[in-house]
């Protein structure tokens, strides 16, 4: 043992036991209570900013007044009852379903696409990965106008397509489903770079050696992506479908822009049915359930999205 080594070991301090309270991390001075008292106040802050419209949302959906005029009087879950028993909300919740179950569909089987071509590119076209973003940062107002525009019925691009090869235009914003299909091909447009970017993220943290076993194992290309990718990037498809959901769950601007909920009421989803409740009818704390059941609604559909994602993820 040389004398360097012997010299070391006798200066070297004795650990000594961390004091209760404090974690022994070998950080002079560090205490575990100091992690929560910076971040404390933050998340205070945050929870009071987005708890308390929530609480005030659910206190007010309480009470209830004929007319504005009138004092409001506490009445429970009156109004939940009142709202469950028209039909025109299970009618609304159906169209809601089929507008977020085609925007899932849709949306998801587009990301997944565009991630795996943008994961795939070269040094000198990846600038593309930068022009997926463009299509989120225009509100979705514009948006809406824009393909109102589009599928315009007299001139409209897709119906003259359709001239050119001597077929008759569509009614795109007049007939109840293909106004339904609009509606959700224009949500997509304005929800998908979002997804791709998760789905993109999740692509990138897989290791390339697992994909060159499967090749050399003789596995095809479906295989791959089936047994191996997919379940190593279900935590980010889990994540892409919840922002869709929800998105598409609160969607406003771009049906009230693009249709109003019609023709008729094709396309009238539980948003715009509140706005239409609480602007129209005047009948604000109604208007409150109704935001509460959509609050209740993206909870319950991302617990189970999560759980999916984990079954799906955990499969051999």
């Amino acid at each position: 043992m040389s004398v360097r080594t012997i010299a070391g070991r006798l200066r070297r301090p004795k650990a000594r036991p961390a004091p209760p309270g404090r974690a022994e991390t070998g950080l002079i001075g560090y205490n575990r209570a100091v992690p929560y008292m910076f971040s404390g106040p933050a998340v205070i802050l945050v929870g009071l900013i987005l708890g308390f419209p929530v609480l005030y949302s659910i206190y007010q959906s309480l009470f209830h007044a004929e007319t504005l005029a009138d004092p409001v009087r506490f009445v429970g879950l009156a109004n939940y009852t009142a709202v469950a028993a028209e039909k025109e909300f299970w009618a609304a919740l159906g169209r809601s379903g089929i507008f977020i179950g085609g925007c899932i569909v849709l949306g998801q089987v587009l990301a997944v696409a565009f991630a795996f071509v943008l994961n795939r590119l070269t040094k000198r076209l990846r600038i593309l990965r930068a022009i997926t973003i463009l299509p989120y940062i225009v509100s979705s107002v514009a948006a809406a106008v824009m393909f109102r525009l589009f599928f315009n019925t007299e001139f409209g691009l897709p119906n003259r397509a359709l001239a050119l090869l001597g077929i008759d235009g569509m009614q795109w914003l007049i007939d109840p489903t293909l106004a339904m299909i609009v509606v959700i091909v224009t949500q997509v447009w304005t929800d998908l770079p979002l997804s791709i970017l998760v789905v993109l993220a999740g692509l990138q943290t897989i290791d390339q050696a697992h994909l060159d076993a499967a090749l050399v194992d003789g596995a095809s290309g479906w295989t791959r992506a089936r047994h191996i990718t997919l379940p190593l990037i279900a935590p980010q498809l889990a994540l892409s479908t919840v922002w869709l959901s929800y998105s598409c769950l609160t969607s406003f601007g771009v049906i009230l822009a693009l249709t109003g909920g019609g023709p008729g009421t094709s396309t009238q989803t539980l948003p715009l049915q509140m706005y239409s409740m609480a602007f129209q009818g005047l009948d604000l704390n109604r208007a409150l359930a109704i935001a509460n059941i959509i609050l209740v609604l993206n909870g319950l559909l991302t617990l189970v999205y999560l759980q999916l994602a984990k079954r799906f993820g955990s499969t051999d």
